[in-house]
């Protein structure tokens, strides 16, 4: 079996690790009662506010939850976005924004420092967007 070095297995007086220990990639798997299609979007946009947004190539289409983060809000919608940390760090969560911008609050520190110029191209962390308390639709 290989061991896998790591930053702390090199200090001095440590030991490597003997078991294998790996990082997970989390993506939550959609249930397709869950997922909307390009003809239910616009009943969302109608009845209830939404924002779209797009990871890689897909697009997803999330219902507004007042004070939920927009990853925590596709999660629990049934959308397979992809994230690891939930901090900010990696970037990993990081998608554009299509439509309902709006609905969101405004970028934090930690978004500003991780994505910088990418922000005015609608670049947002899902992790650290947050959904304002009072929605407009």
């Amino acid at each position: 079996m290989r061991k896998q070095l790591t930053v702390g297995s090199l200090i001095t007086g440590r030991s490597i690790p003997t078991t294998l220990q790996t990082t997970p990639i989390h993506t939550k798997p959609a249930s397709p009662a869950n997922r909307t299609d390009s003809r239910s979007a616009a009943r969302l946009q109608g009845g209830q506010a939404s924002v779209r947004v797009k990871q890689r190539d897909q697009v997803f289409h999330v219902h507004a939850v007042p004070r939920e983060t927009l990853l925590s809000a596709a999660l629990a919608q049934g959308y397979p976005v992809a994230y690891k940390c939930q901090q900010g760090h990696c970037g990993k969560c990081t998608v554009q924004l299509m439509e309902g911008g709006s609905c969101l609050s405004s970028p934090t520190d930690q978004e500003q420092q991780k994505l910088g110029s990418k922000l005015t191209q609608g670049y947002r962390l899902a992790c650290q967007s947050t959904f304002r308390s009072t929605i407009q639709k």
